[in-house]
């Protein structure tokens, strides 16, 4: 009734192929999601930074909630009378919210964003913008005084 099998061929070969099917899958799995931007790596603090005149001064000033690396912000723009000088982030340490840093030789007609670049990847966020004395929001406020600025006519 029972008869022995006499060929050598067991479970291991189907174990091993279905094994190795298994870790290329998944080998490929995270290398896709490294490729498309899945897995990055860091991520941006949660800090913003805000630009205010103060007398003939414009001040960068660290808004928060987070620090942030000094090593890690840059200010890069435009200055149209190429008086001010863009760069890394002045001195070390870490900026905490409240921070304050003058831009020096600032008349208030540049345009710049701080930046964060951690060191060792290639990605970057930016966390603040200022874009002079004639952005849109000023030029709106003056343009037409006592105009509603939802355009209903309604005056304010």
């Amino acid at each position: 009734m029972s008869r022995f099998r006499t060929d050598q061929r067991g479970f291991t070969p189907i174990a091993g192929t279905g094994l190795l099917v298994g870790i290329v899958v998944l080998l490929l799995a995270i290398v896709g999601a490294a490729v498309f931007g899945m897995i990055d790596g860091v991520t941006p603090p949660d800090a913003e930074f805000q630009v205010e005149k103060e007398g003939g001064d414009l001040v960068v000033i660290a808004a928060g909630p987070e620090p942030v690396a000094a090593e890690e912000l840059y200010v890069r723009g435009e200055d149209p009378d190429g008086e001010v000088e863009f760069g890394a982030w002045p001195g070390g340490g870490v900026v905490e919210p409240g921070d304050r840093v003058v831009v020096p030789n600032a008349t208030g007609n540049e345009q710049f964003d701080v930046i964060w670049e951690p060191v060792a990847f290639d990605t970057r966020e930016t966390l603040g913008r200022y874009d002079g004395e004639d952005s849109a929001i000023s030029e709106w406020a003056e343009d037409e005084p006592g105009r509603d600025p939802l355009g209903d006519g309604a005056g304010y």
